[in-house]
């Protein structure tokens, strides 16, 4: 019916198009999303999701921005009147040194944990980035192709992550020479991707029998434009959150190596490294020395990790929006 109560006759598809462009029906409004944009709404209703990225991010920030800011270089010891040997506790007046100083040289700890974080992300961001890259190769060759390379690249795999993986960094780190950051970087780098490949080959197993898989394959498209142009871009869902949560493993594998003496060099401020050096201190009542970078340690894991949650519920294509 029209407005003035007369009945309009469609009888084709124009005039189809013109009844509803003449009567809108503005009670119901369709909108149409695309998988990315799905998953950011998915994402944005995940409160420890958001909660953790602000952590994750503001720990990146300040690990860029605040050794620029520092008041004091974190080479250089504070010059006192009177050294204490278990270091002093926190104090803002009248000498701002919110996380206290150390023993012997009295190093501020804030200006070594804030240092210490950028260089412990730097660490784990990188190996983190390179062992993706790795393993997701590996692994989409092997599941694509089969037969004896698959089998050969994950009887590999599995060899490797029989041995315990932190006893191999070890050894690694001791006939590479740790001491250096971009060493223990690549160590983790070439040890850390063998979960990586495991779960990149089983995605793949999977989409490699979907229809427009073989569609590609009538059309003459080669192989390798096939994994890397159709099947691992579908994948990329479990490797993103797979790498997130790497990140909060590395971080905690560099200052476990750092603390036992295989890491970097102990010169160099990495959050293991300073709780490294506050072993001993902690005796004396040095508590703030450990505690601080150990709260960080928690901080950038717990906030890592709440962020990886958010992106697996988010990058689900079978959640409900």
């Amino acid at each position: 019916m029209d407005e003035i109560g007369k009945a309009r006759v469609v009888e084709t598809p124009a005039d189809l198009e013109d009844l509803l462009a003449a009567h809108p029906d503005y009670d119901v409004q369709l909108e149409s999303l695309n998988q990315r944009q799905l998953a950011w709404r998915r994402f944005k209703r995940h409160r420890m999701a958001l909660l953790g990225s602000t952590m994750f991010l503001s720990m990146v920030v300040i690990g860029i921005v605040g050794p620029q800011i520092l008041p004091f270089d974190k080479n250089a010891y504070l010059p006192t009147n009177q050294v204490v040997n278990v270091g002093r506790p926190p104090m803002v007046i009248p000498y701002f040194h919110p996380f206290g100083e150390t023993t012997q040289l009295q190093y501020d700890v804030f200006t070594l944990v804030i240092n210490g974080i950028g260089l412990s992300l730097l660490i784990s961001v990188g190996a983190t980035v390179v062992a993706t890259l790795i393993g997701t190769i590996v692994g989409g060759l092997s599941g694509y192709f089969g037969g004896w390379l698959d089998t050969i690249l994950m009887r590999i795999v599995d060899a490797l992550l029989a041995l315990p993986l932190i006893y191999l960094i070890l050894v690694f780190s001791e006939f590479l020479g740790g001491g250096n950051w971009f060493t223990v970087m690549l160590i983790f780098a070439l040890l850390g991707w063998l979960q990586t490949a495991r779960l990149v080959r089983s995605v793949i197993l999977s989409l490699r029998e979907e229809d427009y898989v073989d569609a590609a394959r009538v059309a003459g498209v080669s192989q390798m434009r096939i994994i890397f142009r159709h099947l691992l871009p579908n994948a990329l869902s479990p490797i993103i959150v797979a790498a997130t949560l790497s990140i909060a493993a590395l971080i905690t594998a560099e200052a476990f190596v750092s603390f036992v003496g295989y890491g970097i060099d102990p010169s160099t401020p990495t959050l293991g490294n300073i709780l490294s050096g506050a072993q001993e201190a902690i005796g004396a009542g040095n508590w703030w020395w450990a505690v601080f970078p150990g709260v960080a340690i928690v901080f950038i894991v717990l906030g890592i990790n709440f962020m990886g949650d958010g992106l697996q519920d988010a990058l689900d294509p079978r959640a409900k929006i």
